[in-house]
């Protein structure tokens, strides 16, 4: 089968339209996050402190290792991710948020997940601290907790 000089021509266009897009994907470098956004970290304790049901503690898991916390975005946010920094002396803890609005682009619902992280080693006497604010961040144990270990 001959292809017309009209076929050639919109097949050239949709490669043109499929390039474009993997190579919106390719230089992205976050394939989970197909639009643009700007990256806005959020304090941790600045999340505990809003007056919202789903604000809670940060809970330790009972491995000592586990962090995990509920939280919700806006709309125009991807889901967030809690990111642990370690040091011999303490674990930062940050809301790594990606605001996705801007001109022309609509905003969902947003939504409320249960984030995790886990630590290289687990926390012992290390302090837990809000990255952005350098204060100590409130936590529950689950090793505390009876019949628990």
């Amino acid at each position: 089968m001959e292809l017309t000089r009209r076929d050639k021509r919109w097949a050239a266009v949709l490669m043109a339209i499929g390039i474009g897009v993997a190579a919106c994907y390719a230089f992205r470098g976050d394939s989970d996050h197909p639009l643009p956004y700007t990256r806005r970290d959020a304090s941790v304790l600045g999340r505990i402190a809003l007056a919202d049901p789903s604000a809670k503690e940060p809970a330790l898991e009972a491995d000592g290792r586990t962090i995990t916390m509920e939280v919700a975005w806006s709309g125009c946010d991807y889901q967030p991710d809690l990111v642990a920094r370690e040091t011999e002396e303490r674990v930062s803890l940050l809301l790594r948020r990606r605001d996705a609005s801007g001109p022309n682009i609509g905003c969902e619902d947003g939504g409320v997940a249960r984030l995790t992280t886990v630590l290289h080693r687990p926390l012992g006497g290390r302090a837990l601290v809000d990255t952005l604010t350098g204060r100590p961040v409130p936590f529950a144990d689950a090793r505390q907790r009876p019949g628990i270990g």
